[in-house]
């Protein structure tokens, strides 16, 4: 009887070791993803490479946290926002440097046109 009593505790710790995924780190980080897509990151290299990341590395999470490795698994799901956020601002510094060479180029052919 005695031995039975001791393998309910571990059997409840094995029952709850796995599936919980911290939500408010995994919603953080899927809403830096979408933010980083919204802007366009996929279609930029530098910024695709830090989006793919994310993405693989909120997947690894998802296995770790039903593996029961809740440690990594948060790391890996901040790591992912981190990513995420990266790509985000990447994307929006290509935009603003696409921005200001037109606006360079179109300073230049308004000074061409001026010197005629």
């Amino acid at each position: 009887m005695r031995v039975c009593k001791l393998w309910i505790p571990a059997l409840v710790l094995c029952a709850c070791a796995g599936a919980e995924l911290n939500q408010t780190r995994a919603t953080n980080a899927q809403a830096a993803v979408l933010a980083a897509e919204q802007v366009g990151a996929a279609e930029q290299p530098k910024a695709a490479l830090h989006l793919q990341l994310a993405k693989e590395q909120m997947e690894s999470a998802k296995r770790l946290a039903a593996d029961g490795d809740q440690r990594n698994s948060n790391l890996l799901l901040d790591r992912a926002k981190v990513d995420a956020d990266l790509a985000l601002q990447l994307a929006r510094t290509e935009h603003e440097e696409q921005s200001a060479r037109q606006a360079w180029e179109k300073i230049r052919d308004l000074k061409k046109e001026s010197a005629r």
